[in-house]
């Protein structure tokens, strides 16, 4: 047999591996990998984040959250404090940048919210004192200022209308006590930061680590330029965050420098999309417009007659093509505006002529609560206390909890009848709004109910 081939063959097999094997650690020594025969250089971000950071700024909100004191008999908690509740001194940390070279800085509002005393540290270490220049709580923009003794070096703002999903992105902050801290990742969509969100524009989506301080930091693209501004993210766990676009930041921050503060249109209703189903049952020859789901007490929707079921067609003539532009025609007009909408009621097209009222921080907490909790409260009544053998009508009845939203995972189910909330009576929904505005972002709310007819707790967890 003849052997000479096969060794032949060996050594050809062996020098094609060791061949392949140099051309394999060539290219890892240069930063690139090969599988199909291309090569790719991955990006090298170091450079403009080194040109960015000078821009950035720590933020330190000092100032004092009510929490329980038990000895005392409290169990209130939150932004306020309540009987048998003590004050404590708190601080929380966020992240601003330079946009002038006057000390003018854009961060969250929720990350100055609150603040007794506002302070920002510099990438130097240098502290300074800082005042609030104008506030936006629906858009979660603010505008701070200090005043500088060194050389402010601005950011350069870049265009949120042209990025696209797939280009890179760079989040820059103080998460989770790290000081000046980059985080890089692609744009993976634009959409609503989650599905209680009470807004009315898209956010930028990222697959990059957003934390607890990242809030109020510049989201940069690969040329060192502004996109966005680092808000929120999914939750723990995830690697997908959300920052508010540039574009719609610089519009309100002109506002807020100019005026303090946005006047904004208030009607006091949850609005919903339609689905096939419902429009076909609403009467409605295509999906179009935005359900009104719910109508809250004393608000102006209310006092001109809007109802639950109704669908909202048009404003002053435009068309409303879903919740989304409806809630945009709502929070883009300035208060005591006159509007006409035309409603679909019962299968009839009704004009409604309502004067927007002003959306004030509790009209917002209040509308936030209902789009987070998801559930519909009501009134304990006579002929219900006698069925759930309560001896008197006290406490809200649950009549519905969606499903995946913050109540329903909890533990709070249709037919409960909602007692306490941290202790404190609950007797109108306005009460349940109040207390579960009070608590802080972040924290499971005990909530005592009655079901069948026994005392039950469940908690209901209060979203950042």
């Amino acid at each position: 047999m003849n052997k000479k081939p096969v060794l032949f063959l060996a050594v050809f097999a062996a020098a094609i591996a060791l061949g392949a094997f140099a051309l394999f650690q060539k290219d890892s020594d240069t930063g690139r990998h090969c599988g199909t025969g291309a090569s790719a250089v991955m990006p090298d971000f170091s450079g403009v984040i080194q040109k960015v950071m000078p821009s950035l700024v720590k933020i330190e909100n000092e100032g004092l959250a009510a929490h329980p004191d038990f000895m005392l008999g409290g169990g209130q908690g939150g932004a306020r404090p309540g009987k048998g509740d003590i004050e404590i001194a708190e601080t929380k940390e966020g992240t601003g940048f330079f946009v002038d070279k006057k000390g003018l800085i854009l961060t969250n509002y929720h990350v100055i919210e609150g603040a007794q005393v506002l302070k920002v540290i510099t990438k130097d270490r240098h502290t300074y004192r800082a005042r609030v220049i104008g506030a936006d709580p629906l858009s979660d923009i603010a505008v701070i200022k200090i005043k500088p003794d060194f050389n402010v070096v601005p950011v350069r703002m870049g265009d949120s209308s042209k990025l696209k999903v797939g280009q890179w992105v760079i989040a820059l902050g103080n998460p989770l006590g790290l000081n000046f801290f980059s985080s890089a990742g692609i744009v993976s969509g634009f959409g609503p930061p989650g599905p209680h969100y009470v807004g009315f524009f898209d956010f930028i989506q990222a697959d990059l680590n957003i934390q607890p301080g990242n809030s109020g930091g510049p989201m940069i693209n690969d040329r060192g330029q502004v996109v966005g501004i680092n808000n929120a993210y999914l939750g723990p766990g995830t690697m997908i965050g959300f920052a508010i676009p540039v574009n719609r930041a610089k519009e309100i921050m002109a506002e807020l420098v100019k005026y303090g503060s946005i006047s904004r249109g208030y009607l006091g209703l949850i609005g919903q999309d339609l689905t096939k189903g419902l429009a076909q049952r609403l009467g409605l020859g295509k999906v179009r417009g935005a359900l009104v789901s719910d109508v809250l007490d004393g608000s102006p929707a209310k006092e001109y007659g809007i109802k639950p079921r109704d669908v909202v067609l048009e404003w002053s003539g435009d068309e409303i093509k879903n919740n989304r532009s409806f809630q945009e025609k709502i929070y883009s007009s300035p208060a005591g505006k006159r509007v006409d909408l035309l409603v679909m009621r019962d299968g009839r097209r009704v004009h409604l002529p309502v004067i927007l009222g002003e959306l004030e921080a509790h009209s917002l907490a209040t509308e936030r609560v209902a789009m987070q909790c998801g559930i519909t409260l009501e009134p304990i009544s006579e002929p219900i206390a006698e069925r759930f053998g309560m001896t008197k009508a006290v406490g809200l009845l649950v009549l519905k909890v969606v499903p995946g939203c913050p109540a329903f995972e909890g533990g709070l189910r249709f037919g409960d009848v909602i007692q306490k909330i941290e202790g404190v009576r609950i007797n109108t929904v306005s009460d349940f709004y109040r207390e579960y505005s009070k608590a802080r972002q972040g924290r499971n709310i005990l909530v005592q109910v009655i079901r069948n007819g026994r005392p039950f707790y469940v908690t209901i967890q209060q979203e950042g």
